[in-house]
């Protein structure tokens, strides 16, 4: 492992039995905010595992900070918070009670007041967990995961449960602590926009191997060069005449009022093709723009 890399992992394996949910993953993490995204039954959540010491790979090797993820666990967790996708905490205790403990646990100087603060909890402290919502119970997993002095934290599905506002309060915070207090992070999470704001590098994990990774903007920009998005008041009779368009490769519907397309030809000639077919059948035509975002390219770089 170099000095820019935290994570270092080489040609891990993992099998459970005839399943390999790991295959020979190679992947450098540099100090940032690393996004793992790839379908369910990919292996992210095996993947993370691994590198905790929970489990053992079948093969290959993991290093974090320079440590090997098995002969030092002991070492790697006390520099590392985790939030795993789904937290077990005790019912009949108090919030500010038992993030005391965990803090103790871990031997560091967090305060548990402002932790409870930090993730929006400072007036449910002397409540029992037990009482709390789901979305409750999501803030105080994260605070959790920041009870430790930690370098790395781990965040699996981190804004599950959580309503909109809260959603962005966690994203905010964890790019403030990247930013401001050196921490890093990988996340792991479904809901790709967010992880497009938030996230400096991503990987994509998909069938236990890793198949595409860099910087965010970077492999967005990789892998949408060619998809547009059609604006329209009925995706679903306008797509039948667009695939019969010259220069489109591909045509998928993407809801009501939306068109995923790849274009291969010329993206001027190909709209007004489009606008005029629209117009001859009475279908209202908005736009078409490219695509850019982070789903468009997890498209791209699965299928």
């Amino acid at each position: 492992m170099t000095k820019t890399n935290i994570i270092s992992i080489e040609g891990v394996t993992k099998e459970f039995g005839p399943i390999r949910a790991l295959d020979c993953v190679n992947l450098k993490i540099e100090p940032g905010i690393l996004g793992l995204i790839g379908p369910n039954g990919a292996g992210k959540t095996t993947l993370l595992r691994v590198l905790l010491g929970l489990i053992r790979p079948s093969s290959g090797s993991a290093e974090i900070f320079g440590l090997d993820v098995q002969k030092d666990s002991l070492k790697i967790r006390k520099r590392v918070g985790v939030l795993h996708e789904k937290t077990s905490l005790p019912s009949f205790m108090s919030a500010r009670n038992y993030l005391s403990e965990v803090i103790g646990i871990y031997e560091s100087n967090k305060d548990p007041d402002d932790l409870l603060s930090t993730v929006g909890l400072h007036q449910a402290g002397r409540r029992q967990i037990g009482h709390f919502s789901a979305g409750m119970k999501q803030r105080m997993g994260i605070a959790i995961a920041f009870a430790a002095d930690a370098e790395l934290v781990f965040l699996d599905e981190p804004t599950a449960n959580l309503d909109v506002p809260g959603r962005e309060e966690v994203l905010n915070l964890i790019v403030d602590l990247h930013q401001n207090s050196g921490i890093s992070f990988v996340i792991s999470s479904h809901i790709l926009s967010e992880l497009e704001k938030a996230c400096t590098h991503i990987a994509f994990l998909n069938k236990g191997k890793i198949v595409e990774q860099g910087k965010t903007l970077d492999v967005i920009q990789r892998h949408t060069g060619t998809r547009y998005r059609i604006l329209c008041s009925d995706s679903n009779q306008l797509i039948v005449k667009v695939k019969q368009i010259e220069g489109i490769h591909s045509a998928k519907l993407q809801g009501t009022n939306a068109i995923s397309l790849i274009v291969n030809g010329d993206p001027e000639k190909v709209n007004k093709e489009i606008s005029v077919i629209a117009d001859s059948l009475n279908i209202k035509y908005y736009s078409m723009d490219q695509s850019t975002t982070l789903e468009d390219a997890f498209w791209d770089v699965i299928a």
